[in-house]
């Protein structure tokens, strides 16, 4: 019975995830002719450091650049659970920092949508693909916030794939 409530449970976290993810994938094309989604790209790096560590280096990094883990998503061990098979590990981490995001928010508040920070693990052929989203540098009022921002991820991902 908990065993099937577990089941149930992890199920819709993925329902749940798939459909906000979804959305904001909708949202993001939608968008992606105005400007702000447009510039958005990613930052990857790769490491042959084991999973574990490397999940444990990132949350170490993200508070020590002052910013607080606000979510996981264990994609890939939820669907390998649900279906008992084998599936590759995949996270998404989010995170953020209040203040970043205030002042994100006055300066203009559709990049509240970039907000909070994520980057993703997952297991390629024997390695750990790190990758962060990093938000647009295209908004002149956002250009220091932006550019610290991005500079963070970027080195957030770095640290983690040493």
């Amino acid at each position: 019975m908990i065993r099937e409530r577990t089941r149930r449970a992890q199920l819709l976290l993925i329902l749940l995830t798939l459909l906000v993810n979804g959305a904001a994938l909708a949202a993001d094309t939608a968008l992606s002719s105005k400007s702000l989604d447009a510039a958005t790209s990613r930052y990857t790096v790769t490491t042959s450091k084991p999973f574990d560590d490397v999940v444990a280096d990132l949350e170490f990094a993200i508070s020590e650049n002052n910013y607080r883990i606000t979510g996981r998503n264990q994609i890939g061990k939820a669907i390998a659970q649900s279906e008992n098979i084998g599936f590759p590990r995949s996270t998404i981490i989010h995170f953020c920092n209040l203040q970043t995001a205030k002042e994100v928010f006055n300066l203009n508040p559709d990049f509240l949508l970039h907000m909070p920070c994520r980057i993703t693990l997952r297991e390629k052929q024997g390695d750990v693909v790190i990758e962060a989203r990093l938000v647009p540098e295209n908004d002149p009022k956002l250009t220091e916030i932006t550019a610290r921002i991005n500079a963070m991820l970027r080195r957030i991902a770095d640290y983690a794939a040493r």
